[in-house]
């Protein structure tokens, strides 16, 4: 009966060296856990992001038909959104200035390769800028200028897209992404660069790019962001 009564446990010194290693692995694989999650997120968002404008073209071409690119270089920014997207999309803000939309600055984003980028957020005479129920801010345009000084205007059927708002980082391929529509592709919504080279589209998208095409390389990863791709 020797053996009874005796009591095997931790001593503190084990406890605590046990609690200290756990501490450690946590430190290390919380970070990555974190990371991997935010992808998830982004590629989520990005693609209801899409899911709405492509709802809302749909319910838009049902009831009006397809505007063709001659007709709305004819109308001002207001005329054409207020027709084409506005009765369709769940707006909750309309920026008419960057501070309605929670930004402090005109120019608020940065490229892929962490440079500052002249891409204004708000421009009335050539595009409109809104924030919805998701809280995604975006940018739809009518137009741009054909010179950089401003002058005759061309049609431009690009899409910006901020999927946190105001909130940092503002950066093409993190939280920012462009987007476009074309009369030749049904007409809806795809990321921006679908007909360009995956050659073209990794260039872009990279740290020495501005980010414009990163939203295709999403795609085309099967819509996950892969090893490489440049986010931050």
């Amino acid at each position: 009966m020797a053996g009874f009564g005796k009591y095997f446990g931790f001593t503190l010194a084990e406890v605590l060296i046990t609690l200290g290693i756990i501490g450690i692995v946590a430190a290390m694989t919380l970070p990555s856990l974190l990371y991997t999650q935010k992808k998830k997120e982004t590629v989520t968002r990005l693609q209801k992001a899409i899911a709405t404008l492509n709802e809302a073209h749909k319910l838009s071409y049902n009831e009006l038909g397809e505007p063709s690119f001659e007709k709305t270089t004819t109308m001002d920014s207001k005329e054409y959104f207020d027709t084409y997207w506005a009765p369709y999309l769940k707006i909750t803000q309309y920026c008419q200035q960057p501070r309605e939309c929670g930004y402090s600055t005109s120019t608020p984003f940065y490229r892929a390769s962490g440079n500052a980028s002249g891409w204004y957020i708000v421009e009335p005479r050539l595009r409109t800028t809104f924030m919805t129920t998701e809280g995604f801010v975006y940018t739809i345009f009518q137009a741009t200028w054909k010179n950089d000084g401003g002058g005759e205007k061309q049609n431009k059927s690009e899409i910006l897209v901020d999927l946190n708002g105001a909130k940092p980082p503002n950066r093409f391929g993190t939280d920012v992404f462009w987007l476009t529509r074309s009369e030749e592709n049904d007409g809806a919504i795809h990321p921006y660069g679908m007909g360009l080279s995956d050659r073209e589209i990794d260039k872009e998208c990279s740290t020495i790019g501005e980010g414009l095409t990163c939203a295709e390389k999403i795609k085309r990863a099967g819509w996950k962001i892969v090893p490489g791709y440049p986010f931050y």
